[in-house]
Formats: C-alpha cells, structure tokens, sequence
C-alpha cells in the first residue's frame, strides 16, 4: 500500500525527482513490468524503512499492475515501467525493490540475488574480498552474476537466468552454495542470523531469503534511504577496488547514468544463463 509520508527536505525531495527522470528508462528497460515493491522513509531518511507491499487501492490507469500470487492469494502490484517509477518518486518512494521474477511468470526466477553485508563492525575491505569469494562460487557452477553496491555499506550478485527456475528450488540450491563457501572461508563469512541476533565477529553476511515472491532487493539504479541518497550502483568486476559504496548518489548520479548502462550490458552478456538442474 502507498504511503504518503514525505520527510525528505524540499532539496532532497528534488535531488530524487531529478535522479528518476534520468534512472526511470533504465529500470523500465532492465525489469519491464516486474512487480515493485517501494521503500518509503516516513520518520525520516536514515531511520527505518516503511515497504509498499500488496497494492490495495486501484492503481490509475496510465500505471499498469501485474498479479503475484503467494501463499496468502493473489496480490497486485505496480509494474515497472517509466511512468511508474515517476509517479511513485513524486509520491515521496525513495527506493524500488523487486524480486525480479521471469517475465511470464510472477512465480518463477528472472534474476537471483545474493545479498552480502557487514556485521560486528565488518570492513568494506572485507566485503569486497566476499564478493570475489562468491564470484569464485557461482564460477565453480559455471555461473556468472553481476555486482552491486548498495551505496550505503552492503552489495549484492544478481544472477541472471533464462530457463525461469522455481524459487524455491534457486532459493535451496543457493543456501547450499552459501553454505559451501561459508565452510571455506568461516572467518570472513557468517548465515543470516535471525533479526535480533547480534553478531559479536566482524564478518560479512551472506543472505538469500530475497528471492521469494513479496520480497526482493532493491534494483540497480534505485536510490537508498540515507540521507547522502546513495544509488545501487551496478558496477563492472574491475571497478571493484574503484568505487566505494557512497560514491555514486543522487547529486551525481547523472555522470554515472550518462556513461552508459552498465547493468544492461553485463545482462545481455548473460543473458542465456541457466539454472538447469544445479538443484537436483
């Protein structure tokens, strides 16, 4: 459900209408009609987030909607699209998250995600030595996946596939890849601990539970709810110990924007990516 709840300054405000009108085409183009789901901030940028979840009024009817159903029925949701994406930047959304389904098919995986982060005071040094750990990963299954910074301390490896594999079945083979990785390198990685858990050892957390129908991570090019509004910032494999999470935000955004699309093109070389049976 929306939620209209605007606690960003009148500049804030502006540096994320400005940065939409430049990012809106190439979510559009990268997660045509996917289901969003919209991070709103309403006790303020760096407080906790509030998420839109099912869509329960009518959308209106320059904005198109797609249909998910989950284990508590059919819900809709606003689908990615430019005026989409518009319309709910000047409805006070900061950021657009997405479980990146197949295009047909709400239920199936379009692009996995393996979100990495840091606990227990974990470095960014660290975090980059994780995302080379899980690139060796998915290499050893004959996979590739594209890197993301988060832009506040986090990142995260969207996998592509064409073969639009169950969830739950990505969602399994992915913890036992975690798992494997976790046994070879314990004093850098640790599971998602539940929500309470506090970490005492400086490591960095891998997590998989985004990939579900309802949840998701957020998208390339999406805005995060700090102040400093830092933008998930696809990057290539050799940029990697180039740009730092923060880098690239909403006040700048437009020179990484104007280069090129670095997510699309990293897509396109994956873009016939299978799951297959790695499950099996």
């Amino acid at each position: 459900m929306e939620v209209q709840a605007d606690r960003a300054s009148a500049p804030q405000e502006a540096l994320i209408l400005a940065h939409y009108e430049l990012a809106a085409p190439l979510l559009a183009k990268n997660f045509s009609l996917a289901p969003l789901v919209v991070t709103y901030y309403p006790h303020g940028l760096d407080e906790d987030a509030t998420f839109s979840g099912p869509w329960h009024e009518p959308l209106p009817h320059t904005i198109p909607g797609v249909d998910a159903v989950s284990s508590s029925g059919t819900h809709r949701y606003p689908a990615c699209a430019v005026n989409t994406v518009l319309w709910l930047a000047h409805r006070y959304a900061v950021g657009f998250k997405s479980w990146t389904p197949a295009p047909k098919d709400t239920a199936a995986v379009g692009v996995a995600h393996l979100v990495l982060k840091p606990v227990a005071d974990g470095t960014q040094r660290q975090l980059r030595e994780a995302i080379l750990v899980l690139r060796d990963a998915l290499a050893g299954a004959d996979l590739k996946a594209i890197p993301l910074l988060d832009g506040i301390h986090g990142a995260a490896l969207f996998i592509p596939f064409a073969d639009a594999p169950a969830y739950d079945a990505v969602r399994a083979w992915l913890h036992a890849l975690v798992n494997g990785a976790i046994a070879q390198h314990p004093q850098l990685l640790v599971h998602e601990k539940p929500r309470h858990f506090v970490h005492v050892a400086p490591r960095i957390e891998c997590t998989v539970v985004s990939n579900a129908v309802g949840l998701g991570s957020l998208l390339p090019y999406s805005l995060n709810g700090t102040s400093r509004l830092p933008m998930v910032t696809p990057i290539d494999w050799n940029e990697l110990d180039h740009i730092n999470n923060g880098d690239v935000r909403a006040e700048n955004s437009y020179e990484r924007l104007a280069q090129e699309d670095v997510y699309q093109r990293q897509a396109d070389a994956l873009r016939g990516q299978i799951f297959g049976k790695r499950a099996a």
